[in-house]
């Protein structure tokens, strides 16, 4: 490896690493942290998943919720990563980070192959479009001041540094689309291509199902721009498709037909920003695509194919993410690709040769320009380490006591716990709870209202009673402040089976 690089991914493994690490150093004063770095709502229910294959399950169960449903195959990887958790005796946070820095590694090979296809040689074209991919975002952190949070500020999924930096599943979608790519521009067919299209496209398809339907077109429409109808890209169309369209149909048809997931789905809604907040986020690249599209037009210059195909993935990606339905966003997906290696090779075209000293001030602007935004968010991430912000830092009372639950009841035990603890109980311990999560919990604004109200002693006894049996919980987790008396009032005729540091444990007689 060529030192340059060698120095480039040091400095990014260590964005990647040091809000892990200096969060464990900051585990003190009664406070343990979670392990999570950004977005922890997502990360504790990626968690709970993990719990789930710890404990030996394949299929999933929503955890979040005191129903269960019928088993079904979805979130494998983190059922995989909950088995190699238990097997290894590692424990799960660092399973959790230990792939997501080893397919984050495994991506910054594959961008470099990738950019290979499209840049001949290692020039200034080359570091900017592969510097960019590794740190860029957009120009959010000016859209910020608007006051509605930028897409590259949340939208994990978009960007190569984000999902590096989030969660193992993005990052793993990311470096399989690469590789696709890789192989469908490259035109790559023998006997080994068909068997590893095959077992990639039934990862990416597991994984993320949108992904592999933009991957699936993207096959397609390679072949229409060749016109190459040959025997070995159909059949690797096929033999992609082949998996995709199976796991896609059979998770389409198992939710569908559950009523508990059913209601789950319907209200996982991601719909995409405002087209301001989607112009800021995906620039200056965005629109420098097509300011120089419409330069390199009139100079007749001649495109490549394989730029016409990134040209294709950006305009359909963005034109499938305003179509109105609840998961309209998720098309963005790995959309920072094709929009910074198409802006860099159009840059390509519109510089002479004679013209490196300004090329080079353009690249420094640029790179000036795309940078900031995910320094204010690892900044931020370590700035609220450092702080000790809750929402990273779990009590270690709280801890103790999951811990002792987890010991002397049964899995799966249905817990009333108000919002912040049932978020953290389910993703510590194999167990389900009545609300914790906006998007995972059935019927979520309405239980996190009857949660809210339970625990500010607004329901009549005959309420709480009622609704504890509705809901078939087993066990009510108090955090409590002074004095036991402050929890409802409800349990003050249960048995207490668990009181220490201000934590309480009640049990129900169902």
């Amino acid at each position: 490896m060529k030192k340059w690089k060698l120095f480039v991914l040091v400095i990014w493994l260590f964005f990647l690493l040091f809000p892990v690490i200096f969060g464990y150093s900051q585990s003190n004063n009664g406070l343990v942290f979670s392990g999570l770095i950004f977005n922890p709502i997502d990360g504790y229910s990626y968690f709970a998943k993990m719990q789930q294959g710890e404990a030996g399950a394949w299929t999933f169960d929503l955890p979040y919720s005191p129903e269960s449903n019928n088993d079904v195959y979805i979130f494998t990887l983190y059922a995989l990563f909950g088995h190699i958790s238990r097997i290894s005796g590692l424990c799960i946070p660092f399973i959790y980070h230990f792939f997501r820095i080893l397919f984050s590694i495994l991506l910054f090979f594959s961008l470099q192959d990738l950019l290979s296809i499209f840049f001949k040689k290692e020039d200034l074209y080359y570091k900017g479009a592969f510097i960019s991919l590794l740190f860029g975002g957009g120009l959010g952190w000016i859209y910020f001041l608007s006051g509605e949070l930028p897409i590259d500020f949340w939208v994990a999924e978009s960007f190569v540094f984000l999902s590096s930096f989030s969660n193992p599943h993005f990052v793993l979608s990311l470096l399989l689309m690469s590789i696709f790519l890789t192989f469908i521009i490259r035109n790559q067919h023998g006997v080994k291509f068909p068997i590893i299209i095959f077992f990639l496209s039934v990862i990416l398809a597991s994984i993320s199902p949108f992904a592999a339907i933009m991957i699936g077109i993207i096959f397609g429409i390679n072949i229409i721009l060749h016109r190459e109808f040959t025997k070995e890209k159909i059949i690797n169309l096929v033999v992609f498709g082949i998996p995709t369209g199976a796991i896609g149909f059979y998770q389409y048809l198992t939710i569908r037909n559950d009523p508990v997931l059913n209601n789950w789905n319907l209200q996982n809604v991601t719909q995409t920003p405002s087209i301001i907040n989607l112009l800021f986020s995906f620039s200056p690249f965005i629109i420098g695509i097509l300011f120089l599209f419409i330069k390199l037009w009139k100079k007749k210059i001649i495109l490549e194919k394989s730029t016409y195909l990134l040209l294709f993935w950006i305009i359909f990606a963005l034109f499938m993410a305003f179509i109105p339905f609840n998961l309209q966003r998720r098309f963005l997906v790995g959309i920072y690709l094709p929009v910074v290696i198409v802006f860099w090779n159009l840059l390509r075209g519109y510089f002479s040769a004679n013209q490196k000293k300004k090329l080079k001030l353009t690249i420094f602007v640029l790179i000036g320009l795309v940078i900031p935004s995910n320094l204010l968010l690892f900044s931020g991430s370590v700035n609220a380490i450092k702080n000790h912000d809750p929402i990273f830092f779990v009590n270690e009372k709280v801890v103790e006591a999951i811990e002792w639950l987890e010991s002397n009841a049964e899995e799966e035990s249905v817990i009333l716990a108000n919002e912040e603890n049932g978020l953290i109980i389910p993703a510590l311990a194999r167990f389900k709870v009545v609300y914790g999560h906006p998007f995972e919990s059935i019927n979520a604004e309405e239980t996190r209202i009857f949660v809210s109200d339970f625990w500010m002693n607004k329901l009549s006894d005959e309420q709480s009673r009622n609704s504890l049996e509705t809901n078939n919980v087993d066990f009510i987790f108090c955090e409590y402040a002074n004095n036991i008396n402050n929890c409802p009032a409800t349990t003050q005729s249960l048995e207490i089976i668990y009181n220490a540091g201000n934590i309480a444990i009640f049990q129900v007689e169902n």
